[in-house]
């Protein structure tokens, strides 16, 4: 079929399908170039897929499932069976009776219970959710230590290039006056001064190599593959002015609050349980005998109230008692995580504001030190500055490179901070609707 249609195109129809083609395998192309967060996306959804500490989250939510099915089930009928065996010793009493093996089938559905079946199946139901909202808690800190890992090895290697950037520059200076020393213009003390900076040079890019792999090393932790930081962080995920009024958007989506809510509605679940935990059970029994010694009927139907006083009601009151007080707790741990939310949020838009601040200056600063190095190096050439203030201010330059890197590395990761406590690194990392509740 395919030769036929080839066959009969036009060279100017076959030039433009192989045109179309071309656009787009080109605008293919174009998209991978600009999927700038794909670095990023594969790293955080590498953490979520390989954690250890995920999959062990998600177990403990599957297990207070089965419990709440388990909680659930109080309301069936409950079959029980019941065998005895005489013994052959003593048959006087028994002279009569069909010394068979007895035997009672018992089925018992509860019909009242006074709400402490309810109770409990509440409580099941809000350690389910409370679970989940600690799994979603898990996931966020997760996504955010993934999130500031990436950032931290992108700025490690940026580093590691301004350090290489500084050694060659400085292996140039140890040329040139070496140069001079030949030529009788400069001293051999220059070259021994031009050659020692080049040596911290090097030991400063071996120190700088040394926490990119360290930074490695804690990304492979999270991410449990080895993943290759090899592209930056997208610019417009970082613009968090999109968000009106950060900090109560941050307490609303907060993965931390959400868990204090939901233990705080579990605690109230297990005060409504103490309260019920005594109260007696109404019960329809049907028994079925065989082989009973002097039942004439083999099976009937009853009835049945049961109910048990434990320590004479203290143990209930005690159990009333804890619940209440760690409801009291609950309300309080909830009123201390959103305080110290709130102060951590304004504590990194305070630095986040700070760093942007750090940048402008830095950079500005950093075209007048480049301008100023150039400056000194016609200087010396001509004999109005010496060796020393030339080597010092090429020192300056570097440290104020180093500070203008840091300075946008330690933005990103508070942007990156504030954005995970926003949520906004779920749909990036691929977070499924069940995870987050």
């Amino acid at each position: 079929m395919t030769e036929f249609h080839v066959r009969n195109f036009g060279p100017r129809a076959l030039a433009t399908c192989l045109l179309c083609a071309v656009a787009a395998t080109a605008s293919a192309a174009e998209g991978l170039a600009d999927g700038l967060a794909e670095g990023l996306a594969g790293a955080l959804q590498a953490t979520l897929r390989n954690h250890p500490a995920v999959a062990g989250q998600r177990a403990e939510v599957e297990a207070r499932r089965h419990a709440a099915n388990g909680a659930r089930s109080q309301r069936y009928p409950t079959l029980s069976a019941q065998a005895a065996q005489y013994a052959q010793t003593d048959r006087s009493a028994l002279e009569g009776y069909d010394l068979s093996n007895p035997a009672v089938l018992r089925l018992r559905q509860p019909i009242w219970a006074f709400g402490r079946i309810d109770d409990s199946i509440a409580v099941a139901n809000a350690e389910v959710s409370t679970e989940r909202a600690d799994l979603l808690r898990v996931l966020r800190q997760l996504l955010e230590d993934t999130a500031v890992a990436y950032a931290t090895v992108r700025g490690s290697h940026d580093l590691i290039d301004i350090a290489r950037q500084n050694v060659a520059e400085h292996r140039e200076l140890l040329d040139q006056i070496r140069r001079r020393v030949e030529g009788q213009l400069a001293t051999s003390a220059d070259s021994r001064l031009a050659a020692t900076r080049l040596a911290q040079a090097r030991a400063q890019l071996e120190r700088a190599q040394s926490e990119w792999e360290a930074a490695r090393e804690d990304l492979g932790a999270l991410t449990q593959a080895a993943l290759d930081a090899d592209q930056p962080v997208p610019a417009e995920l970082l613009e968090l002015d999109r968000f009106e009024g950060l900090i109560e958007t941050a307490l609303a989506n907060s993965a931390e609050i959400r868990f204090k809510q939901h233990r705080l509605e579990q605690v109230e679940a297990e005060v409504d349980r103490a309260r019920t935990s005594s109260m007696p059970t109404i019960y329809v029994q049907a028994d079925r005998f065989y082989d009973q010694p002097g039942l004439r009927d083999d099976s009937q139907v009853s009835v049945v109230f049961e109910a048990s006083l434990e320590g004479l009601g203290l143990a209930a009151r005690g159990r009333r008692g804890e619940a209440v007080a760690s409801r009291h707790a609950a309300v309080q741990e909830l009123a201390a995580a959103k305080v110290q939310l709130r102060r951590e949020l304004q504590g990194l838009q305070r630095d986040r504001r700070l760093q942007a601040e750090l940048i402008d200056l830095q950079t500005m600063s950093l075209g007048d030190l480049e301008s100023l190095l150039a400056s000194y190096r016609r200087q010396y050439e001509s004999g109005a500055k010496s060796w020393l203030d030339l080597m010092n201010m090429q020192r300056e330059l570097f440290e104020q490179r180093r500070q203008l890197m840091q300075a946008q590395m330690e933005w990103q990761i508070h942007s990156l901070r504030l954005l995970a406590r926003l949520g906004g690194l779920d749909a990036l990392a691929g977070l499924e609707g069940r995870d987050r509740g």
